[in-house]
């Protein structure tokens, strides 16, 4: 099955941060577009897909899609840990996804060159781009990760779950160590251990009680009985171990204090329960705050709001410059501000996608009829807000007569533009006001983006429907 988020991407076409390649024998292609993409504000790679989209999946296998990730991490240098390489197949055809994120140890070389990306071409870069990125990495701040965690002692470390880290990256193809019994040798692989001492990632990742060296990564989760703060809580709950220990506590919490929904057929027959938010959203968007909180900070941290009907998840991180909320619910770049971090995450199977988180996540909420989510991003950091199922009148605001025009008019699919919008519903308002219209729209469910640029379309969706065929 081919997600979303992928078809979304190939119908966009290449790009800056896209590129077809039907051919997966054209090795050194895919290592250059890797590399560009690493020096350049990261990007995905697609295999057995023509210059047009189309999915031929030429020769291609799951043995083909290990092979290319192990050759490009041995390609490639310096090691790029974040590689994602992922296999999807659909009617007989298969194209293999290499998602690449933003490189944060430029420069990246692939046999003694580094490339970079000019528009929809990769390029060799050269002296002056070359010496550019040399110039930044040599005056750049080592990240708070990287740093050496002095007082993290070999005792305070939990083996146990560094060898099952080790374990399930190796039996998943995702990682390969000289020696995956020795805890030294495969924390070195990481990255966690540095020059003979354990870095800060080590602590926060690996140890029993981080806490005591770093308290910003405790996770503060609570459960309010209404819709706002207050003293009157269900549930109450700090964490503060080892990062996967917290993550794994955290989502139990979020299914303990949310209820399932049951739905019937006619004649009252129960059919199944469903948790009131999709846990693949909720374990998404908990694994993006843990990988990009901001550990930098002793005043940090994460918190989790349980209300009646809404659910927020906020880390103490900032989206990555150039970034917007709403460039979140669509294709963007990738920038993993904790790379190490993100990187044990990624090959213990907690992140998937590498990139496409957040779309996942809009589109899983979408797929179970629920309000689009929402980011907010401000000065003391990221929230995410995930809605809960609750009847159609409630959970929307009032729309403006041009917006109940187009609801009225259009049928389930039906697609139209911003132009064709304005031009039929919208003629008195501003081409602003306009496209505002269609985002409100969005965000409620009931129009659904394709497409980008000038070819920006929006589809009517299902939702509202039935209520509206009533009244």
């Amino acid at each position: 099955m081919i997600p979303e988020s992928v078809r979304q991407q190939l119908r966009a076409g290449e790009g800056e941060s896209a590129e077809f390649i039907q051919d997966a024998q054209d090795f050194a292609k895919v290592a250059r577009t890797v590399c560009a993409f690493l020096n350049g504000h990261g990007g995905s790679l697609f295999i057995g897909v023509d210059v047009h989209g189309n999915v031929t999946g030429a020769r291609l296998d799951r043995q083909v899609a290990e092979t290319i990730h192990r050759d490009l991490r041995e390609a490639i240098s310096p090691f790029a840990s974040m590689l994602s390489v992922a296999m999807y197949g659909e009617k007989g055809k298969s194209l293999v996804v290499v998602d690449v994120p933003a490189g944060q140890d430029r420069p990246y070389l692939y046999r003694g060159a580094a490339f970079v990306r000019a528009g929809s071409a990769t390029l060799a870069a050269d002296s002056a781009v070359l010496r550019r990125m040399v110039q930044e990495a040599a005056v750049k701040t080592e990240r708070w990760e990287r740093r050496p965690s002095v007082a993290l002692e070999e005792t305070d470390l939990d083996e146990d779950d560094i060898r099952l880290t080790a374990k399930q990256a190796e039996e998943a193809g995702r990682f390969r160590f000289s020696d995956s019994k020795s805890v030294d040798s495969v924390l070195t692989g990481l990255g966690l251990l540095r020059d003979g001492q354990y870095t800060q990632a080590a602590d926060v990742l690996f140890a029993k009680d981080p806490a005591l060296r770093h308290p910003q990564v405790r996770v503060r989760a609570i459960c309010f009985a209404e819709d706002k703060d207050s003293s009157d809580y269900l549930d109450n709950k700090v964490f503060d171990s080892r990062l996967l220990y917290s993550l794994q506590e955290t989502l139990h919490f979020v299914q303990r204090n949310t209820q399932n929904l049951v739905t019937f057929r006619r004649g009252g027959l129960r059919t199944a329960d469903h948790p009131a938010y999709p846990l693949e959203a909720v374990r998404e968007g908990l694994v993006n705050a843990f990988a990009h909180r901001d550990y930098s900070s002793f005043s940090g941290g994460m918190a989790v709001r349980v209300y009646r009907s809404r659910l927020e998840l906020w880390n103490s991180g900032r989206l990555p410059e150039g970034i917007t909320t709403g460039d979140l619910k669509r294709n963007h770049p990738s920038i993993p501000v904790n790379p190490d971090i993100a990187n044990v995450l990624y090959i213990r199977g907690y992140m998937e996608m590498i990139g496409r988180g957040t779309q996942n996540i809009v589109n899983v909420c979408r797929a179970h009829g629920l309000r689009s989510p929402r980011w907010d991003d401000r000065p003391n950091g990221v929230t995410l807000t995930l809605y809960g199922k609750a009847p159609f009148p409630a959970e929307r605001t009032p729309f403006n007569k041009r917006q109940e025009a187009l609801l009225d008019t259009l049928t389930t699919g039906e697609e139209l533009s911003p132009g064709a919008y304005r031009k039929r519903f919208a003629r008195d308002v501003s081409e602003r006001q306009a496209r505002r219209d269609l985002r409100e729209l969005e965000e409620a469910n009931l129009l659904e983006r394709v497409g980008s640029g000038a070819g920006t379309r929006y589809r009517r969706t299902g939702r509202g429907l039935e209520r509206r065929n009533r009244t």
